[in-house]
């Protein structure tokens, strides 16, 4: 297993040098890639705990480009429900969302993202935590998602706020869906 963890390492070591040859260069298809082989290359070895170091160190890098971020972040995504078990799902999750928070290029990616958490802590009984999760994400102003999804987002967050017994705010979410959009069309 040491032999294996040095290997992971130095592969790690040699992607990361591309990625900033890559990126210093402007290189968008390059950086991405590196980024994206970096993340399956953690997967592959299940190395979990260093998965979600490397997307930290690699959205923090300076000048960081916004293409090779959104790839990583969506690649990490579909390891979500390959993790071993249900606290590397949460604390990947969590890596996620904060390397996502405050990025407008990836903010449909952390609204499924805070979705998905609060969905387990609520089958794990924290109703007021999910509720909370669910509150911070104000999907009425993202203009790229699309209304379908913003309009079950908020239907979500409607039914979690009458879980609690929050009628006020439950009141105040369902006045961000127009009644209109119920008697729409739905081929349309």
């Amino acid at each position: 297993m040491e032999g294996n963890s040095t290997n992971l390492d130095a592969a790690i070591e040699s992607l990361l040098n591309v990625e900033k040859q890559m990126r210093l260069a402007g290189d968008v298809a390059g950086t991405r890639k590196a980024a994206i082989d970096i993340v399956e290359l953690c997967y592959k070895a299940g190395a979990w705990k260093t998965l979600n170091d490397q997307i930290v160190v690699l959205s923090k890098r300076r000048g960081q480009l916004k293409q090779a971020i959104t790839a990583m972040v969506q690649k990490a995504m579909e390891y979500i429900d390959l993790t071993p078990d249900m606290d590397t799902r949460i604390e990947l999750i969590k890596t996620l969302s904060s390397v996502s928070a405050g990025k407008i290029y990836v903010e449909i990616e952390r609204a499924r993202l805070i979705k998905r958490l609060a969905k387990i802590k609520e089958e794990q009984g924290q109703i007021d935590e999910a509720a909370d999760l669910m509150q911070e994400v104000a999907v009425e102003t993202f203009g790229s998602m699309a209304k379908t999804e913003k309009i079950a987002f908020i239907l979500e967050q409607v039914r979690l706020c009458l879980d609690r017994q929050d009628y006020v705010r439950a009141q105040i979410l369902s006045r961000k869906i127009s009644p209109r959009v119920f008697d729409a069309d739905p081929s349309k």
